[in-house]
């Protein structure tokens, strides 16, 4: 056995066969056991590498994947299985298959910012007023489409919009990210043989963060792993954040009803932190009541207890934070880089801000607006799009926007273009043709012959799509929309950074075996789905290039760890939010994403609230947080903890237990009327007695003869 792996990870390793679900806690080293558990499989088990199919949520989670295998099997099989995001490995599909949709394989990808482009143009072409915003309506989209819900017949207005949205998109030759889901399962229930040729493709699927998965992507997983079941599955319910982008708990939850013969394995010890921490995170999380019940632990040292600062104001606390750095940074002999600052939304990071800045201590924030997102860089990518997609609308009208800028004649060109689509007209061959259409009589002559202009150089370009990789064509309309001022006077070295982008992409995909997908079509789906997946480019914080303390949302640390770790802004309606305090799974959720924050340090963990914030100009009192509450006051340095009082919620979903008429295993999840919920450890069948640790009480011995406990289900 290899001596960084202990006996139940070596277990995980070597069971292969069936559905397995790994309940893997906070810093317990489920990365390794899953690359690991690869490399086994080929090197040991003669598993076809291609016939694997490893799944991430971030592309950084699939680099690292294939870093650490690539050190345990030759290249030549690394390159064969198929590691990646489920966006990008989904959308790959159905570059091959997206003919039979009625798609072509050159599809757009509309980000987040298109969609709402897109219903804003839908909503004033209806002229309907609504009190939701467009943000809203993409939102309900989204979510409709990750619970696989296509437009109601009935004509109410959102199934309206619903409708509208999906024909501009079809007509665009364009999928947004939800869509990427959406198509793969239709593709899978419309054409069982393209199903059937997946199926023996990907006999083994392993999935990563199993947790984050929304209803699309579980039934996408259901499909292909049929009927082998050959599906490994890891993830931590306590690390469930991502509701609101449709991440749906209950899979994870509901995996054993889903699949009854699953095997399952926790993974407990804790790697990361310390033993305070950890017995702290775990006291916090048994307050949640949709679990499954763990007993996380670890062997490391005892370290310090957990720090509570309760300052004056928002501007007190931010320089407490300041002045710790300096101090703990001193006394501990720590980097800058060795600290994190986490808080529930971006807008507390201002006075964070000053504070750091008048104590001259260098930081980086994450999550501002990337390189990617801005205007000239947005602009460029619109020529690139409509080089590989002429029918791509919102690139189209964000190039005419720019070089003629007349509102009134955009307005024309796009209301005559939404009238000929019924006659299969596109949108490109009718600018290009502008001349032969009266309805544009009354654009000025200079006007026309600007936008042929433009389309004749487009199409000029798009010939040597098929011939060229990225980087050249990239490099040849920078050049050539510069020199000719329509890109505001810029040079191609304001596009120096994109243009290292495209070049690494280039040369990366040109030394893959087989050969990758260097041209620009290929680019642009990686661009798109690396922004969509990575979310504003995250670090790996194992290999800080500078010294600097990293500030950030809790959301955005997910998967990260620092020595140390300050919590800031524990305080009623912010965190907990207050949009979420009437929900009481929203709350559940909320105490998860205080799970993740707390479960960052490795060393040491502070927190801080403000007794007075400015919260929309106006100085308000604010109440502690309830969940400063639920940390075992043994764990705290602090003597006097704020008391925090609030009205219990009833529970919108209680689980059922079945009679008490079967026989109990180890590792059964339990119910009993006095201790609550538990996990059987051991059983002793000729007296009838099992030993239960309770997540409240610890262990304990049960009689089952006094019909105390019950399986929770």
């Amino acid at each position: 056995m290899n001596k960084n792996i202990n006996n139940i990870q070596q277990k995980i390793i070597e069971t292969i066969n069936g559905p397995i679900i790994v309940i893997a806690g906070a810093g317990s080293g489920k990365t390794r056991v899953i690359t690991y558990r690869i490399a086994h499989m080929i090197k040991n088990i003669k598993i076809h590498p291609k016939n694997i199919l490893a799944l991430t949520f971030t592309n950084k989670a699939a680099k690292e994947m294939q870093k650490r295998i690539s050190l345990m099997i030759p290249k030549k099989d690394l390159q064969k299985i198929t590691i990646g995001t489920f966006h990008a490995i989904f959308s790959s599909i159905l570059r091959k298959e997206a003919y039979r949709l009625g798609f072509t394989s050159e599809y757009t990808i509309y980000d987040r910012q298109d969609s709402e482009n897109v219903i804003k143009k839908i909503l004033k072409d209806i002229n309907i007023e609504t009190k939701l915003n467009v943000k809203d309506i993409r939102n309900r989209i989204s979510e409709y489409k990750n619970n696989l819900f296509l437009p109601s017949k009935k004509n109410e207005f959102f199934s309206k919009i619903y409708q509208l949205y999906n024909q501009r998109c079809f007509h665009s030759n364009s999928l947004d990210f939800d869509d990427i889901l959406l198509y793969t399962n239709q593709l899978f229930s419309y054409f069982p043989n393209v199903l059937k040729k997946y199926q023996n493709q990907f006999q083994y699927i392993l999935v990563d963060e199993y947790q984050d998965t929304n209803l699309s992507q579980n039934f996408i997983i259901k499909n292909l792993s049929y009927p082998s079941n050959n599906l490994f599955v890891v993830g931590d319910d306590a690390q469930s954040i991502y509701s609101f982008r449709g991440a749906n708990i209950s899979n994870i939850l509901n995996f054993h009803n889903e699949y009854p013969h699953a095997k399952i394995f926790r993974l407990e010890q804790n790697y990361r932190s310390t033993n305070v921490i950890v017995q702290a995170s775990n006291a916090i999380i048994s307050f949640n009541t949709n679990q499954i019940i763990k007993n996380i632990w670890t062997r490391n040292e005892k370290g310090e207890k957990i720090n509570i600062y309760g300052a004056i104001s928002d501007i007190e606390e931010a320089k407490y934070i300041a002045s710790s750095i300096v101090s703990l940074k001193k006394e501990k002999r720590m980097n800058y880089k060795d600290f994190a600052i986490l808080y529930r939304v971006n807008s507390q990071s201002k006075l964070i801000e000053y504070a750091l800045k008048e104590r001259n201590i260098p930081y980086k924030i994450y999550g501002n607006i990337s390189f990617e997102n801005r205007k000239e860089t947005r602009d460029l990518l619109s020529y690139f799009r409509i080089v590989i997609n002429p029918n791509d609308e919102e690139a189209l009208y964000r190039i005419l926007k720019n070089q003629i800028g007349y509102k009134k004649t955009l307005n024309t060109l796009f209301s005559f273009f939404q009238q000929k689509k019924t006659e299969n007209k596109n949108i490109y061959n009718i600018i290009k043709h502008i001349d032969i259409y009266h309805e544009f009589k009354k654009i000025k002559q200079n006007t026309r012959n600007k936008l042929k202009k433009i389309f004749l150089n487009v199409e000029k370009i798009h010939k040597e799509v098929n011939n060229k990789d990225a980087y050249q064509i990239a490099k040849n309309i920078i050049d050539f929309f510069c020199n000719e001022n329509q890109f505001y006077n810029k040079k191609v070295i304001d596009f120096q950074y994109l243009i290292e982008n495209i070049n690494y992409y280039v040369n990366n995909q040109n030394k893959m075996i087989p050969k990758g997908d260097p041209s620009l079509s290929g680019f642009l789906q990686h661009f798109y789905l690396k922004e969509y997946n990575d979310q504003n480019n995250l670090i790996n914080n194992s290999k800080h290039e500078n010294n600097e303390v990293s500030l950030m949302t809790i959301h955005l640390s997910k998967g990260l760890e620092f020595s140390i770790v300050f919590i800031s802004g524990l305080e009623e309606n912010l965190f907990p939010s207050k949009s979420n305090l009437n929900d009481p799974s929203k709350i559940e959720e909320e105490r998860r994403l205080f799970y993740v924050a707390l479960t960052r340090a490795q060393k040491i963990a502070r927190l801080t609230y403000a007794k007075n914030r400015f919260i929309w100009g106006k100085k308000r009192k604010t109440k502690p947080s309830r969940f400063i509450n639920e940390i075992n006051k043994k764990f705290l340095k602090t003597k006097n903890i704020p008391s925090f009082k609030t009205k219990s919620l009833k529970y919108y979903k209680y689980h059922t237990y079945e009679k008490n008429n079967i026989n109990f295993e180890k590792g059964n999840q339990v119910f009993h009327e006095s201790f609550g919920l538990g996990i059987i450890l051991d059983i002793q069948k000729n007296q009838q007695i099992v030993t239960v640790y309770f997540k409240k009480f610890g262990k304990k011995k049960i009689l089952l003869n006094l019909n105390k406990l019950k399986i929770y289900t």
